[in-house]
């Protein structure tokens, strides 16, 4: 008699707890059905976000420099201007081969760089898709040369012979362009460093009321506008390294860096490529 009555009992615990878990079952679908989650309607879950690769993790470390005659290092007597200084630093600290293809300019504007980007059977998208690092500098001869009044940035009495009204009115189809020539390079390689070294303003000293130095930072700040769009653009300021002491790092032409400036360019460079 005990035994049975034993026996009745868990078949009663057993039938009470299929009936609670049935049940439970019952609300959890009629609650996923009204309420669904975001994955319970097709949707596929977040990835989980990947570690990009840093360029500098290759073997071997090829630069791409490209611009105008900052890049060219034009005014370094040495011949190294900042692109090689970079390149020989870099080759110190990671203890890598870094070469260099240096297809800068000399006078060339945002329009002529862009044209060169976008020229059919131009090897320049090829250079850039297989490079690490890709140096830049553009935008000085747009400022400085589309508002000179003759042939001279400087009149026989040495002051700044630029038409300031003209410069404003060029200044904003360049940076139009500008943002072109990032998102160009940005789409052509996603993956490499790409460095912005921007101008600074190499007539201060003859330019009291500072006019240029509004164009030079209305330009700077529509680079880091556009640069901040992509993850592997980085704008180096350079305005700061020329001001305090401007002929001390200026080439005897009045424009250019000499050696001791392009090493003050490069050294900043290399900060932003560690």
């Amino acid at each position: 008699m005990k035994s049975t009555r034993l026996l009745w009992r868990t078949a009663g615990a057993i039938g009470l707890l299929s009936t609670l878990l049935f049940l439970f079952g019952f609300v959890y679908a009629v609650q996923t059905t009204l309420n669904p989650k975001p994955t319970e309607l097709g949707q596929a879950p977040a990835p989980t976000p990947q570690p990009q690769q840093n360029a500098l993790d290759s073997s071997k470390i090829q630069i791409l420099a490209l611009g105008d005659s900052l890049t060219k290092g034009t005014g370094d007597t040495s011949g190294k201007g900042y692109v090689e200084r970079v390149k020989e630093g870099l080759a110190k600290d990671l203890k890598k081969e870094v070469f260099v293809w240096n297809y800068a300019v000399i006078g060339s504007t945002t329009q002529q760089l862009l044209d060169s980007l976008n020229k059919p059977g131009s090897q320049l998208p090829d250079f850039i898709k297989q490079s690490n690092v890709i140096l830049l500098t553009i935008g000085g001869n747009d400022i400085f040369r589309t508002g000179v009044n003759g042939n001279n940035i400087l009149n026989s009495k040495g002051e700044l012979n630029i038409d300031m009204d003209s410069l404003a009115k060029n200044l904003p189809e360049a940076t139009a362009r500008l943002d072109k020539i990032f998102a160009r390079i940005a789409e052509l390689n996603p993956k490499a460093k790409i460095v912005y070294t921007m101008f600074y303003h190499p007539f201060l000293d003859v330019d009291p009321d500072r006019k240029g130095s509004k164009a030079v930072q209305d330009f700077a700040d529509a680079a880091f506008r556009s640069a901040n769009r992509y993850s592997n653009i980085t704008v180096v300021p350079t305005y700061d390294l020329f001001q305090q002491n401007l002929l001390k790092y200026l080439y005897n032409d009045h424009y250019h860096p000499n050696q001791e400036g392009y090493a003050r360019m490069a050294e900043r460079v290399r900060q932003v490529l560690e």
